[in-house]
């Protein structure tokens, strides 16, 4: 595998919240492969809980969870101040690919959508991307 266009992802912490232990477990791979550091949740509860500790640079969840989806969990992250994580970019996955899929995404607080299965230099990609977004805003912001 070529490494070479693939983004240099380090100092980005991605939040990978999904209930499905091999996609989990391959979004962090692919992360890591780029130089991100990724922590995984296996339920939008947990990564909710953690949004209380420490803001990371983004978050990848999984739209189609038990219990709280990726939809709820992302409209209770934007129900929130910029301080406490309202503002953290998101990008949703799912095997459902559909527009309705995607626009219902956005209008919950969805930042981007990628959809199973996984391309992983397109996700490496898209978080570049949407990381740069944010360090744009901040930069702007100071």
């Amino acid at each position: 595998m070529n490494r070479e266009p693939w983004p240099d992802l380090r100092g980005v912490h991605v939040f990978v919240v999904d209930d499905n232990d091999d996609s989990r477990r391959l979004l962090e791979q692919a992360l890591h492969y780029c130089g991100a550091l990724a922590t995984v949740f296996s339920s939008a509860e947990a990564a909710l809980e953690a949004v209380n500790e420490y803001l990371p640079t983004l978050i990848i969840s999984d739209i189609s969870m038990p219990g709280m989806t990726g939809l709820d969990f992302i409209r209770r992250l934007r129900e929130r101040p910029p301080e406490k994580g309202g503002v953290i970019p998101a990008i949703a996955v799912t095997a459902f690919y559909e527009e309705f899929v995607v626009l219902t995404a956005r209008a919950a607080g969805f930042d981007a959508y990628l959809r199973k299965p996984i391309n992983f230099e397109a996700l490496c990609m898209l978080v570049d991307h949407v990381a740069g977004i944010k360090r744009q805003r901040d930069d702007s912001a100071a």
